[in-house]
């Protein structure tokens, strides 16, 4: 599949909010790339469809991906990045670093591809994104990924806890591993 067709796909699929915050996400992630010197075709890609089930429904996620915990039940947050790996694999996509940068981008995980990095903080960096401290991540994230993404996970984790949600072990995990290589923000 080219991003032509995949474009196709996700203007059904999304709202225009949503493809704009993809597209947003695509060229973010292919600025990372070319910083990284990861694959930039495989960042836009990747960038472009890592929200390609995000419009869609509770139950087109749990068909598609059967929630294996608790914190997974009814959330769509959590639900439509492995959804929409699934999806894309359904649509012909094999590349397994470009179906885990879609499967991981919301709560990473522990030893990451530099692809799934890219993109897990490419989404928190777009240009579309508002938030306290966004100037200083993206400044983060071109002076060192990892450090980019303990930031982020600090800020989703307490987050998620000041609200009194469950926080998916992958990103505790993610988090700790990163911790482990030296990686404090």
């Amino acid at each position: 599949m080219n991003n032509e067709s995949l474009l196709n796909i996700l203007r059904k699929r999304l709202s225009a909010a949503r493809l704009g915050h993809s597209l947003c996400v695509a060229n973010s992630a292919v600025l990372l790339a070319r910083h990284y010197g990861a694959d930039e075709k495989k960042a836009r890609f990747a960038g472009l469809a890592h929200d390609i089930c995000k419009c869609g429904g509770v139950e087109e996620m749990s068909a598609l991906y059967s929630p294996r915990l608790d914190c997974e039940l009814g959330n769509k947050k959590l639900l439509h990045a492995p959804a929409g790996a699934v999806l894309l694999q359904n649509l012909g996509v094999s590349d397994e670093e470009i179906l885990n940068a879609v499967r991981y981008h919301t709560t990473g995980r522990a030893n990451m591809s530099l692809l799934e990095k890219i993109v897990f903080t490419a989404d928190l960096i777009s240009t579309d994104r508002d938030y306290r401290d966004l100037n200083a991540v993206r400044e983060l994230a071109f002076c060192g990924i990892d450090a980019a993404m303990v930031y982020i996970l600090n800020y989703v984790i307490a987050k998620l806890r000041s609200e009194n949600l469950a926080v998916h072990p992958n990103s505790l995990e993610c988090r700790q591993a990163l911790e482990n290589l030296g990686y404090n923000v």
